[in-house]
């Protein structure tokens, strides 16, 4: 489901913010925040974390996390009218740097052959306990598609 934010003045469809909720990956509107904010055929999305719906992590094991997260990212894509081929960048954000390549394997393997720009950053700390990954991207959803 997707909300317009018309830009004061603005005349053309790309001109128009939306605000992209995904069913399945929790409400963010309760903390302020949209899953993803798709303009000018950028689709901005916020850190998606390895936690169910009611943000309560997965598990307390790495690799659960990080294949939930990569699974939010392409819940968030689908509903944007996008896919995983339409990543562009990625940060990562790790509580515990040695688990950087893991997560790199676990990305080409969810992937394949898709390369996108990306930062892995040391962070002391995620929203909640025993997070271990966090992941932002940006996509770029041409035209020709549906743009949330």
């Amino acid at each position: 489901m997707t909300t317009d934010r018309r830009e004061a003045g603005a005349a053309a469809d790309d001109e128009v913010v939306r605000y992209v909720e995904v069913p399945g990956v929790g409400d963010p509107r309760r903390f302020g925040y949209a899953q993803a904010v798709s303009a000018g055929g950028l689709l901005f999305i916020s850190g998606q974390l390895g936690i169910d719906e009611d943000y309560k992590p997965v598990s307390d094991s790495f690799d659960e996390q990080a294949y939930r997260a990569m699974e939010n990212i392409r819940r968030v894509l689908s509903a944007a009218g996008g896919g995983m081929e339409h990543l562009v960048s990625m940060t990562i954000y790790l509580t515990d740097m040695r688990n950087a390549p893991r997560f790199f394997d676990i990305r080409r393997e969810i992937l394949g052959e898709i390369l996108v720009s990306s930062t892995a950053v040391a962070v002391s700390g995620l929203p909640l306990p025993n997070l271990q990954v966090e992941v932002q991207c940006v996509a770029h959803i041409p035209p020709s598609q549906p743009t949330a």
